[in-house]
């Protein structure tokens, strides 16, 4: 059911074209919707930066428009940095929700074409809303289709170079929702300097940019298992991550969400959000 789910939802287009375009802006969101501001900020090279949506209501100003994604257009953070900043700064709404209080705060509302009949981890719609926000920045969307997959273990380090570290991140959220385990999303330089220490016995999933110094460190780990996507974009790369991810459901006949399952505790990341 929920593996038929994400595999149509990843053989689907995802591609969605803004005539807006920004040189500069802040990017926020929470959950996937955070990913897509980081992997945009590692994209731009810092020109979209990004920004936590609770953190930067004690902002005081923003020198720059501001971009916040959020498909479902709910979360209460995102609503009250929009309410603050409002007429301070312009503000982009990207979303699915046309009609939220969201979407009606912002200046301008880039609508992402996401409907779904079933409650699955965001796949489709993180795809659509990154395309979004790299249109908004005026930055190509890499069309690699590439249908490898990489043999992932239960607590991977998914470790990623600029526009991959979202990816990263993002990996870390799906292993949280759809399985339970704890995985580690980390940039690359920062893992060589302390966390690489707590991988033995966990695997090493690197989100291939092209960079040397990824091939370097494949050809020296030699005391865990370690793994490099085919890829050099984000694109490619969420797509074999969560083909990987498909892969080990169906491997561990885990045709299931972990946390659609868990009661207590998306009552209390509800609560919290929204």
């Amino acid at each position: 059911m929920y593996i038929e789910s994400i595999e149509r939802e990843l053989s689907s287009e995802y591609l969605v074209y803004s005539d807006l375009k920004l040189d500069r802006a802040y990017v926020t969101g929470a959950g996937d919707s955070y990913a897509v501001a980081l992997t945009v900020e590692g994209k731009t090279n810092g020109r979209f930066r990004a920004i936590d949506p609770y953190e930067a209501l004690a902002y005081n100003r923003l020198e720059y428009p501001l971009v916040i994604v959020s498909v479902s257009g709910k979360p209460k953070s995102n609503i009250r940095l929009a309410e603050k900043f409002k007429g301070k700064t312009k503000i982009y709404v990207v979303t699915a929700n046309e009609e939220s209080i969201l979407a009606k705060l912002g200046d301008y509302v880039i609508t992402i074409p996401y409907r779904s009949k079933q409650v699955v981890p965001g796949t489709l719609s993180f795809l659509m809303s990154l395309s979004a926000v790299y249109s908004l920045a005026g930055e190509e969307v890499a069309r690699n289709e590439i249908n490898e997959t990489v043999d992932l273990s239960d607590s991977p380090f998914f470790v990623g170079y600029r526009e991959n570290y979202g990816i990263a991140y993002y990996g870390m959220l799906k292993f949280s929702e759809i399985f339970g385990y704890s995985a580690n999303a980390e940039r690359l330089e920062q893992f060589l300097h302390s966390p690489i220490f707590s991988t033995k016995g966990r695997e090493i999933v690197l989100l291939s940019s092209g960079d040397s110094r990824e091939d370097i460190l494949v050809n020296l780990v030699n005391y865990t298992k370690i793994a490099k996507t085919p890829c050099s974009d984000a694109f490619c790369n969420a797509k074999v991550l969560l083909r990987s991810i498909v892969q080990k459901m169906k491997r561990e006949n885990w045709d299931r969400v972990y946390f659609l399952e868990t009661k207590n505790i998306l009552d209390i990341s509800s609560k919290m959000i929204y």
